[in-house]
């Protein structure tokens, strides 16, 4: 019984050496690939934020934003002017010398006008707050294209045949000889149809 166990067991041995061999072949050559490739990285976040597009970019959000800001001011402004003219309606509500019919009317008016300038400023800050958040998104999207020509065009300079991304984001990349990286040649290349101009 123990004989029939081993030469089922070296029969099933037979039909897996063949693949076994491969396997172990396309590993040893694999191995020797990997060390012939060449790598580089690219810390894409310096990259973006050195880019002269996105630093345009970025400004004319920067003004979007402090003119939304400046409005949402006037706003505040004329719902504290509307805010004080009824308060001084509730005074006069107070003084039993004053006819309070015609008073109740303008303050029932007047309430419901600070309503709809209160409506009306957390619409349009919220209109606003997502328009610029929309835009800080669209940031990466609208430029990235641009990166990955210039990484292209880097790395066909250079010879690499990978690049990394470093970008402290990217948990994978933990330790990067510092002649590896081309963050600088990126943005060298990304930079020099601005200077240009």
């Amino acid at each position: 019984m123990t004989t029939l166990l081993v030469i089922s067991i070296l029969e099933k041995m037979k039909k897996l050496l063949p693949q076994f061999l491969f396997s172990a072949t396309v590993i040893c050559l694999s191995s020797s690939m990997v060390q012939a490739q060449s790598i580089g990285v690219v810390n894409v976040q310096k990259v973006f934020d050195g880019y002269h597009k996105v630093k345009d970019a970025r400004e004319r959000l920067e003004k979007s934003r402090k003119i939304a800001n400046e409005e949402i001011g006037i706003f505040r402004e004329e719902l504290g002017s509307i805010v004080k003219e009824l308060k001084e309606t509730e005074e006069k509500l107070k003084n039993p010398n004053i006819d309070s019919s015609t008073l109740r009317t303008k303050y029932q008016e007047q309430v419901k006008k600070a309503k709809e300038k209160q409506d009306d400023l957390i619409q349009y800050d919220k209109r606003t707050k997502a328009t610029i958040s929309q835009r800080q998104r669209n940031l990466l999207v609208e430029h990235i294209a641009d990166i990955r020509k210039a990484v292209d065009k880097v790395s066909s300079l250079k010879k690499l045949d990978l690049v990394i991304n470093s970008s402290e984001t990217q948990l994978g990349v933990f330790y990067v000889k510092p002649t590896l990286d081309v963050t600088s040649d990126v943005i060298a290349v990304l930079n020099a149809s601005a200077q240009k101009k």
